[in-house]
């Protein structure tokens, strides 16, 4: 499955149109109230027209991404931010993955060219402008 854990402007995973169905008929309000917490994290990153995205700005989306499958372990800031990150989807068993913090995913490009043996990653972004993006990377757009 290309991109299993990638969901942003030009393609959501199966997984996470599952995830997200099955959340909303479980809850439409929690679901509801994820979208607006997110939606309002991403208007203000787009008003204060900021650089990048804080640790503070990420605990703020933590309680909305967990509600949707994605519990972001402490945030770290040096290699991966969030190394121990654990996504959760539908009954599957638990997947650890790391998750990098970047205001736009093309700031990830320094780890793609310095690094050769990546391993799978998530990058939780504000919004996706990576042009291919490795194999190895999924993309999480919040603006989405």
């Amino acid at each position: 499955m290309p991109m299993p854990l990638s969901f942003h402007r030009d393609h959501s995973s199966k997984l996470w149109r599952r995830q997200i169905e099955n959340r909303r008929r479980q809850s439409a309000d929690d679901t509801a109230w994820a979208a607006h917490q997110i939606g309002r994290i991403v208007r203000e990153h787009q008003e204060a027209r900021s650089q990048s995205i804080k640790e503070e700005d990420l605990l703020r989306a933590a309680g909305a991404l967990s509600l949707l499958g994605v519990d972001l372990s402490p945030y770290v800031g040096k290699g991966y931010d969030c190394p121990r990150s654990r996504f959760h989807f539908a009954g599957l068993p638990e997947y650890p993955c790391p998750v990098e913090i970047k205001k736009r995913s093309s700031g990830f490009r320094y780890q793609v060219a310095r690094y050769a043996d990546l391993p799978r990653v998530v990058i939780l972004c504000v919004e996706h402008d990576m042009v291919n993006p490795p194999d190895h990377v999924d993309i999480i757009e919040l603006l989405a």
